[in-house]
Order: C-alpha cells, then structure tokens, then sequence
C-alpha cells in the first residue's frame, strides 16, 4: 500500500522524545451529538434520574480503571481521581440538574450546557497546565453522554507496537496505552502540559501532539514513523528516510545506554565540584523512577496533590503517613516537602466553595498567603502538625512557597512555633532543629535575599513562577510568550544576587523550577554559584552528564561573558557555543 502512496511529513509539538516506527491505529473522533429537545413537566424528574444513572455508570468506569492502574502501583490513577470528582461536582451535574428543570430540556442538552458554562471559564484562565484541563472536562462530557446513549466506553485496545493516531486521548485512555505497548502517539490536538503528554514522558512513549488534523491525513495501517523530539510526523516513509531514521534511532539508544550508565556516578565537574541532583514530585509513587534516574533525594516534594486528588481534605495522619512514606522510600536521602501551593490554577474543593471571585488569581490568595489566611489558616496548622511528626523519623525539610518578604516568613514561623508548642505539650516527638526554608519566587524575596537568608535555613529558587512575576508574561498568550525566557538578563541578576546572599550566610540554596533540568542552562547556574539542583527524574541523566563535562572555572568564565549582555538572545548564543563545545552525550529534546 505504501508504494502507492507518496510520503508526507508534517511538523507538530515534539512532547515525548524518542523515534518510533509502527502502523497507524486510527481512532475516530465519532463526534457524539448530544440530543436536543423538550420534555414535558411531567418527565423532568425521568430526565434527571436518566442523568444520574449515566453519571453513576461513569463512576464504576472510572473506578475499574483506577483500581487497575493503583493495583500495579502507578501514580496515573490520581488523574482519574479527579474525573471521578467532576461527575459529582455541583458545578457540572447542579448546573446540568437546574437546565433541566428550568427549561424543561433532555437530559443530554442540560448537560451540554453545564460543560459549555464550565469550558468558557477556563477559557479566561492564564495558566498553561490549567486551561489544558479543558480537555478534562470534554472527557467527562463525553463519558457520560456515551453511557446516556448506550454507546462503547470500552478501553482500547491496539496491536502492540502500533502508532496510536488521534484526535485526542482521554486520560483514562493514555495511561492504559503503555501497557498495550504502543510504539507510540500523535494527536491533532494537546500541548506539552496535556495529558497525552505529561503520561507519555511518564512512560517514554514517543509522542507529537498538536498536528492540527492529522488525522485526516492517515488511514488505518499507514506505516508512519514519528521523533518525539523533533516533533516530525512522517506518513508512509520511503525506504531511504526509514534507514536515515534506524540510524538515528540506534544513536538515541546508544546515548541513552550512555547516559544511565552514569547512573551510580556523582554530579561532578571535571575539577572535583559536586552537584547535588534532587527530584521534583508530586506523589511517593515517583521516587522508584526518581531513584532510578540517580537522583540524590527529594528536592521538592508538592504536597498539595494530597488536597487535589480525594474527595476529603487531608487530615494530620495522612500528612504524617506520606511524609514517612517518601522518606522510607529515598532509604536515608534527604527529602524537603513544600507546605500546600493552592490557588491561582491550583484549586481544590475548599476554595471553590469559598467562592473568591478574584479577578487576577495568580497575584491573589495563593500559597503561602492562603495558608495565613482565615480560609487556610487551619488547614496550614494540621499539615505542619503531620510533618513535624514525621521529622522525627528522617531527614526532613520543611519548605514554604511564595515568600514575598521578611515579614511573611516571620508570621509563618509564628505559626511553627505554635504547633511546635503543641506537640512538646502533648508529648509528641518531633526534630527540634527542623529545617525551615523559602522558594524565591517574586522578584521582591529575590531582592531581599540577604535579609532574608539571615532568618532561614535554606533557598530555593522556583524560577517558574521568577519569570512569570519578573517579566509580567501570560505564557499561554501567543502575543507575549517569547518573553517568557528563562536566560533574560534580569533572571540571572536575580538567581546571581540569591546565590551571593545564601553564600555570605552559609546556608544552601537550590534551583527547583524547569530551567534546574535544562543541560543547556546548567553550566550557567553552576557558574552563579548553584550547587543543588532539582528537576524532573527524567531529566537527570542529561543534566548530569552535561555537569561531568564541564569545569566550574569553565562555567565562571561563561557567567563573566553574558554577565552584562542586554539581551536573552545575546546570552543565549554565547551560551549555546559553549554548551556544543563540551563533549557530552546528548538526547534529542522533549
């Protein structure tokens, strides 16, 4: 069939790297049409009854396939989790229940509604990761509607070695694909903070999302080949270009040979400085792959996935039980959690009943400022409770996120004080001489750094949300995203300016943010004095490996270069020749 057909290449979002040959599984967007009529009154109350039936239908569903995704102790169930909580959520199924009754419509057309109310709210969302959540809702939409018309909800289920063709892929659907052994995805739609993505870089599945209408290019069994890091999409390949891609292929594999070869070998420059790499998780689950990958400990720990993924709020057992947990796991490396980051795109069920209707989240009740607040205030107390408890059983750290200024850290230490109070008087053991840190995240704790270093015990610097606050830049608006540049003058004054402060005060000072997994930018942190980095599992390899490669006076040198260069283009030019001047292994991008 191939022969007949000539080669066609597109050019999508490379999201999970890696080269994959296979034959196409098309899965067909059957556009499900949701009924639109009238009811009579007297059949408002069948409708409603027709709806919960679907939901609770849905439910069990969802339920098989975490149960199955927990039982083989994969941290993907939690995304299904939060399916599970939409079906129940008043904002959905209320809305869809008041369609119904108050204009007297079908069961299907009231929750169209609900879902269109609901879609248009995270249209006005900045956040990337959020508004990809969209898609979530569709999903949801979509499952139950197949239930109300007695349509499949079965898994798929494709030949192994096949290259799974989509429009999208729900999330119950990409996290059962990597136990088909699939050779790979690519969708019209999604983004690197999709779900099609962030599970495939889970599983190292090769993945191009974001192709726009691929789908309309390729039939069933098309021989394709796609790069996951180049994010090229190639449909029945000649002979040639398939040989050119085996030999790529073969060269990524040797590299990653290379590269977890170095798994037992230190972080360390040619001139005998160490590197501390640390993991950045959401859940103990990771730390097997975390652990896997070389990393030294937990340099961040998110604790608020505890609030996001079960219906009921975390209690001081299950702070204490988790912390305990991620601590058994690392077997003596150290571990630091992050007290809850919530709000802004963040949101768990007690602050959308709180109700803020704030206009800007991002610069309202957020993080640390939610945790001093009435709403968050005990919340804070009962997890603080939990993880003092555990520092007695392990190397544990205490962080807190979006410190704005002195005045902030001493209100949090109050608090600490106070709980510390509480378990000497109740008997409870605890570490006395627990480390309390902060995440640099605004530019007004970056300019205070040495003040604030003199009051705590260790920096991080989340240069995430640095660069958001620094450059006042919505990464989602297409017209301002290109000042979203982690190398622009003013960031590397600011980590320069951290990095000096935690020195004169003796205390470490770690970057935890995406930039600490770039290799690319990893000898300029090393040169503004950066010692610790934390970053996804994945990324640990190359960064190392980067590391090995390079000399701190190397690195001091290129810091002195792009020190005063006015631009992110000009630093990062600089940058790039001494980065290829460096033998090291290198994986394609993802």
């Amino acid at each position: 069939m191939t022969e007949h057909r000539p080669e066609i290449r597109r050019q999508g979002l490379g999201v999970s790297a890696g080269i994959a040959f296979g034959r196409a599984y098309l899965i067909g967007r059957d556009t499900l049409k949701a009924p639109r009529h009238h009811i009579e009154p007297d059949d408002v109350d069948a409708e409603i009854a027709r709806l919960y039936k679907a939901i609770a239908a849905s439910d069990k569903q969802l339920a098989k396939i975490k149960e199955k995704l927990a039982s083989e102790n994969e941290s993907d169930y939690h995304i299904i989790t939060a399916h599970q909580m939409m079906l129940h959520d008043e904002h959905l199924v209320g809305a869809a229940v008041e369609y119904i009754r108050d204009e007297k419509i079908n069961c299907e057309w009231g929750l169209r509604r609900a879902v269109d109310d609901i879609r248009s709210v995270f249209d006005s969302i900045e956040d990337p990761y959020l508004r990809e959540r969209r898609s979530d809702v569709e999903f949801v939409f979509e499952r139950v509607l197949r239930n109300l018309l007695g349509r499949d909800t079965g898994p798929l289920a494709p030949p192994p070695d096949a290259i799974v063709v989509a429009y999208d892929l729900s999330p119950a659907d990409t996290a059962q694909l990597h136990k088909a052994a699939v050779a790979g995805l690519i969708t019209d739609a999604g983004g690197k903070t999709s779900h099609t993505a962030i599970i495939a870089r889970a599983h190292e599945i090769p993945a191009v999302v974001a192709l726009e209408n691929i789908t309309e290019s390729i039939e069933t069994d098309d021989l394709l080949l796609i790069d996951g890091g180049s994010g090229v999409v190639i449909v029945n390949p000649s002979a040639i270009t398939v040989a050119q891609f085996r030999d790529e292929q073969r060269r990524q594999v040797a590299v990653g040979a290379q590269l977890h070869a170095m798994r037992e070998l230190p972080a360390r420059t040619l001139d005998n400085a160490d590197v501390l790499l640390l993991a950045n998780i959401d859940s103990p689950d990771e730390l097997e792959d975390a652990i896997e990958y070389g990393a030294m400990g937990v340099g961040l720990f998110r604790s608020e996935y505890l609030f996001m993924t079960d219906g009921a709020l975390p209690d001081e057992e299950r702070h204490y039980q988790t912390a305990i947990e991620v601590m058994e796991r690392l077997g003596g490396k150290p571990a630091t959690i992050r007290t809850f980051d919530l709000g802004s795109d963040k949101l768990t069920r007690f602050i959308e009943q709180a109700d803020l209707d704030e206009a800007n989240p991002a610069l309202g009740l957020r993080s640390i400022r939610l945790c001093l607040s009435t709403l968050g205030r005990d919340l804070f107390r009962i997890q603080l409770r939990g993880l003092l408890r555990a520092s007695a059983h392990g190397p544990l750290k205490l962080m807190f996120p979006m410190i704005s200024g002195i005045a902030e850290l001493r209100a949090v230490k109050i608090i600490v004080d106070e709980v510390k109070a509480e378990l000497r008087s109740e008997g409870k053991a605890f570490d006395e001489a627990v480390k309390l840190g902060i995440m640099i995240e605004m530019p007004s704790a970056a300019l205070t750094a040495d003040l604030l270093a003199r009051e705590t015990d260790f920096f991080s610097i989340g240069t995430n949300d640095l660069i958001q606050y620094t450059m006042a830049v919505d990464r989602v608006n297409e017209y301002v995203s290109y000042l979203y540049e982690p190398l622009h003058p003013a960031l590397i004054r600011q980590i320069e300016m951290v990095a000096v402060a935690a020195a004169a005060a003796n205390i470490p000072v770690t970057v935890c943010g995406e930039m600490a997994g770039e290799p690319m930018i990893a000898p300029v942190l090393v040169g503004l004095g950066i010692r610790e980095l934390s970053m996804s599992a994945v990324s640990m390899p190359e960064v190392k490996a980067a590391i090995r490669a390079m000399t701190v006076r190397g690195t001091q040198d290129l810091v002195a270069r792009i020190r005063n260069l006015p631009t992110a283009a000009d630093v990062r030019a600089v940058v790039t020749d001494y980065v290829f001047g460096l033998t090291v292994p290198r994986k394609p991008p993802a």
